[in-house]
Order: C-alpha cells, then structure tokens, then sequence
C-alpha cells in the first residue's frame, strides 16, 4: 500500500503510565499520562509535549459519533482550545471509554471542560485515587499523512510520529515481544513504538507507529524491514 497522501480515521493503540489527577474535576475520574512515549527518553519531549495527554473515564459507552458532536458543541461555548479524540483506556483490569484530551492550557480548564460536557449528555465515572500503574490505551482520531518511503508515512502535523505499514493485525502481546526483540539488537533503539490502522477505501492499513524526533528515513526503512522479519518468522 503505497498511496501517496491518505487522510482517514484511524487509531492508535499504545501502553502508558498513568494515574489519577490531583485537580478539581467535578466529581469525575479523570487520568494523565505521567510518562509520555515511555520508549523514548529525548530531553526536549516533555516541554513539547506539555501539557500531558488527560483522559476523562466516562460512566458508560458513546459511540464515537457522540463524542465528537459533543465536542464540537463544548468548543462552541468555551474560549479556550482544546483537543478530544474518543478512546478507551485499561483501568482496573477492565477497558473503560474515555475522552482524551490534549492541548489544555491550565488544570484548572478541567472543571469547566467536564461541566459542559455534562450539558451535553456525557456522565463520567466517579473520581477516585489512582496510584501509579501501566495502562493501555486505544485511541480514534483523524490522521493527514505522507508517503515519504516505501510503506512508510510521516505524519503531516506530528511530523516526529512516523508508521510503518505491516501486511497484518499483530496482536499486542506478540508487537511487544517484537518490540523489545528488535530494540536489543539495533544501536538507534532510543524510539517509542505502538500499534496503528487506518480505514480506506479498501480496507484497513495496517501499521506500526514510531515517535522519534530525528529518526532518519533509512532508520525507519531498517526497522520496517526487522519487524516484517519478526512477522514472518511468527506466520
């Protein structure tokens, strides 16, 4: 699959650290990301990516459609920008729906966030204190991306967050194993990787994503070819 641009919906699904946020959030369990790409260990992430990824755990199921209309009435209202996507997070051994968050100026927007998603039908899970813990999260949002190698896209916006197409799903057990195999035998291992699909005309593209801030295009050829190898091997 080698379209040259592609802007579809998609997810990403990944493993981060997370715990609950010691804010005001009106009653409901909100999470932040405390180690953002835990596979990656650059010194200027954490001011790049500042503030951390937030996820409100809502009470019950919206479809994707829900949230999004939700949203896009909640930004009608406040001043303030922000960024939701629909998802579901790991938590208490159970995969829970959220609303990630992104882009949130101040703590103190949680409040007034949640309070008018309220208005808009959406009850979130009563706030409780969430010690430390490795989550998995999956997350569906919009993708603009670029063809930059054979198979492999950059994407437009977060031009440090790159994919590389598989020809199949992997489950997530087998990608880390992969993972972890791969990154003990190769110098430039300093890279956070999780897995992605988008949906197309004609079908799903599957994907491997890499967050590298300077990652070179022969790098990401060298670990695509490593990671085929892997899925080979496992068939």
């Amino acid at each position: 699959m080698n379209l040259k641009n592609i802007e579809t919906v998609g997810y990403i699904l990944k493993r981060e650290t997370l715990a609950s946020v010691e804010f005001d959030t009106d009653g409901s369990l909100v999470l932040e990301t405390l180690m953002p790409y835990p596979g990656y260990h650059g010194i200027t992430v954490p001011d790049q990516l500042n503030p951390r990824s937030l996820f409100l755990v809502t009470r019950d199921k919206y479809s994707g459609e829900e949230i999004i209309r939700a949203t896009m009435s909640v930004k009608k209202r406040l001043t303030s920008a922000f960024d939701a996507a629909p998802g579901h997070i790991m938590v208490f051994n159970t995969m829970s729906p959220c609303i990630r968050l992104k882009e949130i100026q101040d703590y103190n927007m949680l409040e007034p966030l949640i309070q008018e998603y309220k208005k808009e039908g959406i009850q979130f899970a009563r706030a409780k204190k969430v010690e430390l813990f490795s989550g998995q999260i999956k997350i569906r949002r919009f993708f603009r991306l670029e063809l930059i190698g054979k198979n492999i896209y950059r994407e437009i916006e977060r031009p440090f967050l790159n994919f590389l197409v598989i020809p199949k799903n992997m489950s997530w057990g087998v990608f880390e194993k992969t993972t972890i195999r791969i990154k003990n035998n190769v110098e430039y291992n300093n890279f956070d990787a999780a897995l992605a699909a988008f949906f197309v005309s004609t079908g799903i593209i599957d994907a491997i994503r890499i967050f590298h801030e300077n990652i070179q295009l022969s790098e990401l050829e060298d670990l695509r070819s490593k990671y085929l190898s892997e899925i080979e091997r496992m068939s």
